[in-house]
């Protein structure tokens, strides 16, 4: 069975930390249930990108980059040895 699978990043806007720093989200959407997962990174407002999905920051696009792929293989690993997967499933993953 063929399933639909996303990434989308954003920076949550409101909540900003006191250095100014928000934290950079992760949404997976599989077969239209989405989950939300914080990356663990963070970036001032106006370093963020949001038509690309990116830092302007070339150091943290690449910890962003590593963040992607992770998410990918994980993806690809799970749906060869389930079949199928959920939003779900690949967060607690």
């Amino acid at each position: 069975m063929r399933s639909t699978y996303k990434q989308l990043y954003y920076i949550n806007r409101s909540k900003v930390k006191s250095d100014g720093t928000t934290s950079i989200m992760c949404r997976i959407t599989i077969d239209g249930k989405a989950v939300v997962l914080s990356t663990g990174l963070y970036c001032q407002p106006e370093e963020w990108n949001s038509k690309k999905g990116e830092i302007k920051n070339n150091r943290l696009n690449g910890m962003l980059g590593e963040y992607k792929k992770r998410v990918d293989e994980t993806y690809a690993e799970l749906l060869k040895v389930n079949g199928v997967i959920s939003a779900e499933l690949l967060k607690t993953a």
